[in-house]
């Protein structure tokens, strides 16, 4: 019995829906931005060069930002969490970084390879990663602890002060 059903390999059994795409060609859409283009946000891509998406985060950094957001889905995901450990350790302890993750809904376009159908959508959802680098030294405040000879006379200052009102 055991050696009648394949071994599995962990790849996904094709689903009929595989079939009937086969009629038309997919085109994929851009994933959505925002409208307002910011230098701050950094979408990372598989495309790019990743020395070039470290040098241009790098830039931003040194330049005065206190902060960027490193926007990756799909593929691209460990290629942004590489990126991100690589900026924080070759900062020596000057940055940190914070991740959240959300699933970003695409939209594909079918299009038939016959003319006697329509174009038609489909929707579909791919994992995303949004890091946020900052600087760490916006959250070490430092409190200044005031000597024991300022603790002295304050204390000593509020003591005359309650014995005069007592008179």
């Amino acid at each position: 019995m055991m050696g009648s059903n394949p071994p599995e390999h962990g790849t996904k059994p094709r689903s009929t829906r595989h079939h009937r795409q086969q009629n038309h060609r997919v085109v994929r859409k851009q994933p959505p931005r925002p409208a307002v283009s910011d230098r701050h946000n950094i979408y990372i891509t598989s495309k790019t060069d990743f020395k070039a998406q470290q040098r241009r985060c790098e830039e931003l950094l040194n330049s005065g930002a206190r902060e960027i957001f490193l926007h990756c889905m799909g593929f691209s995901v460990t290629r942004g969490l590489n990126l991100a450990l690589r900026l924080v350790q070759n900062s020596e302890g000057a940055l940190s970084y914070a991740i959240n993750t959300s699933t970003i809904q695409l939209v594909d376009e079918l299009h038939p390879l016959c003319d006697a159908e329509d174009v038609t959508f489909r929707q579909r959802n791919n994992s995303a990663l949004h890091i946020k680098i900052f600087n760490r030294s916006l959250f070490d405040i430092v409190v200044p602890q005031p000597s024991q000879s300022q603790t002295q006379a304050q204390s000593l200052g509020q003591f005359r002060g309650k014995a005069k009102a007592r008179q």
